[in-house]
């Protein structure tokens, strides 16, 4: 399998650099599209402890504005090494939204960073590449960061 359509997952996060790289390298080998998505956590921002504060429609608008920001950057700096990326964001829970996105523009693998969280950590926050991995209905590369 050759792919066409790469999906890089951006959390902007020092972890997923090396994914990004990697990502980038795989479009440019296989001459593929680059997709670059970033999806903002509702499970953290809709929170109901959160929701009734009178200034969560400020915080929410916030931090879709520096995601926003954010993304623009990630696509320019993509745009210096692989032809064809578009930048695509998604409000909702990450790793169904990264799925439904995959199969709604078929993406022919899945590139994203892990966080590497063991044990208690990895119970209570969980992990999005591992979902991702058992839920996609394409290949998912993820790859550990060197932190």
């Amino acid at each position: 399998m050759v792919p066409k359509k790469i999906l890089f997952c951006a959390d902007f996060s020092e972890n997923s650099e090396p994914a990004r790289q990697l990502a980038m390298a795989y479009a440019n080998t296989f001459d593929a599209r680059l997709a670059v998505l970033n999806v903002i956590n509702t499970r953290v921002l809709k929170h109901p402890a959160l929701v009734d504060l009178p200034v969560y429609e400020e915080a929410l608008q916030s931090v879709e504005q520096t995601a926003s920001a954010a993304l623009a950057s990630v696509g320019e700096d993509c745009r210096k090494y692989v032809a064809a990326v578009t930048i695509h964001s998604r409000t909702g829970i990450p790793p169904n939204e990264i799925v439904q996105f995959a199969d709604e523009e078929g993406i022919d693998l899945i590139v994203m960073g892990t966080h590497g969280r063991t044990g208690f950590s990895h119970l209570l926050v969980g992990s999005t590449a591992e979902t991702v991995v058992r839920s996609a209905h394409c290949p998912v590369l993820t790859v550990r960061s060197n932190a």
